[in-house]
């Protein structure tokens, strides 16, 4: 975290505060056409699924509970200065890619192979591929299967199916999936969190107190600053190296601009939707020591049919997350062996397992996997991140 959160400010500082062209990067988002590749429209797409998973939900009511409502506005921070790291893994990624199997592959196990690391870079994939089993597959579907009433072996099967037939598509299906569900399930999330914000009368008292908390000194010997950035990195996952990936497959030619639109996801994800559900969550009365089950069905209860909406949310979001994570790790795989055809089945099989099982160890994985997918990536980054302003 704490390596993140140094690389995240000197890279703001070094590409003269790049979030400023946060605007530029949002309009070219919307591009849909290239010479080769899927567009930018559908890559963006497909990275921003990617993020925005149950960790904007689950994960903010975990921060708060922690943390204590002052976690809200350090997520906001972190999320902010981490959009200058995501513009850099995205640049490098980009600038360093390469054709295979007449299709454009990047990402940090490419560009550590490109520059001599070749060790590394298979490592690094490894790690990738452990992370989409984990982070992209078993985790969340665990997450949706405690978050929903629903019976765990029915939930597990229906997970199964619905994988199986999304993967079966190849990536330029599940990039059109993406470009379909990413941007109607934020859009209906982003409405409906300022629908009960709106109608709160607690609103403004709610971001005083957030501020109150998160700059004092008890707030953050409390944890306000550690869970709320220690949330933020998982949230946009900004560093690891993953999300570059899938910028890639874009084929447009133009850098600088598609790195931009790669850096807005963490603005979307991160900026927007996790500090929307901050505020939300506060409004309602979350506070340090609530359940985060507590905090959830308390703040979406208190509409008609919020419960359902909260269920459908999350099933959207673990959807989203392990449709784009499967091609992370597949291409991934790729780096490691040419037999990947069974991979779709041991993804889904994953999910499954994810869902009727005791989930907890998992995450002590996924926290050491994080550390192995970001010390390379930060180090290879950071080496050429004067490379960036050159250029």
């Amino acid at each position: 975290m704490f390596i993140l959160l140094f690389v995240h400010i000197i890279l703001t500082f070094r590409l003269s505060f790049i979030q400023k062209h946060t605007l530029r990067g949002i309009k070219y988002s919307f591009k849909n056409d290239s010479k080769s590749g899927i567009g930018v429209y559908r890559a963006f797409c497909a990275s921003l699924g990617t993020t925005i998973g149950p960790g904007n939900i689950t994960g903010v009511a975990l921060a708060i509970s922690l943390g204590g409502a002052g976690s809200v506005f350090w997520m906001l921070v972190l999320g902010i200065l981490a959009m200058s790291t995501k513009y850099a893994e995205s640049f490098l990624s980009l600038k360093f890619s390469k054709t295979q199997d007449g299709q454009t592959v990047g990402g940090t196990m490419v560009l550590l192979e490109n520059k001599g690391y070749k060790k590394s870079s298979r490592l690094w994939s490894f790690f990738c591929v452990l992370a989409g089993l984990l982070m992209g597959s078993a985790i969340p579907a665990n997450s949706l299967a405690i978050s929903i009433d629903l019976p765990r072996p029915l939930t597990a099967f229906v997970m199964f199916f619905v994988l199986m037939l999304t993967l079966a598509l190849g990536f330029s299906g599940i990039a059109s999936v993406s470009s379909l569900v990413v941007p109607v399930m934020s859009v209906f999330y982003i409405a409906f969190c300022l629908l009960l914000i709106a109608k709160n009368q607690n609103t403004l008292a709610s971001v005083k107190l957030i501020l109150s908390e998160a700059l004092s000194l008890r707030g953050i010997l409390g944890g306000a600053l550690y869970h709320g950035v220690t949330r933020a990195v998982y949230s946009n996952e900004s560093g690891l190296g993953s999300g570059s990936v899938l910028i890639c497959e874009s084929g447009d030619d133009d850098i600088k601009n598609s790195a931009l639109a790669s850096m807005t996801t963490v603005f979307w994800d991160t900026v927007v939707m996790c500090t929307l559900t901050g505020v939300l969550f506060v409004s309602y009365g979350a506070k340090k020591g609530d359940a985060v089950s507590d905090i959830m069905l308390r703040t979406f209860n208190s509409v008609p049919f919020g419960n359902l909406f909260l269920g459908i949310a999350l099933a959207l979001f673990v959807y989203a997350t392990a449709i784009g994570w499967f091609y992370i790790s597949k291409r991934a795989l790729t780096q490691l062996t040419s037999k990947t055809a069974f991979f779709g089945i041991l993804y889904s099989l994953f999910a499954f397992f994810g869902v009727v099982t005791d989930i907890k160890p998992l995450w002590y994985i996924a926290d050491l996997v994080n550390i192995a997918l970001l010390l390379p990536t930060v180090f290879v980054f950071w080496q050429y991140s004067l490379y960036i302003t050159d250029n």
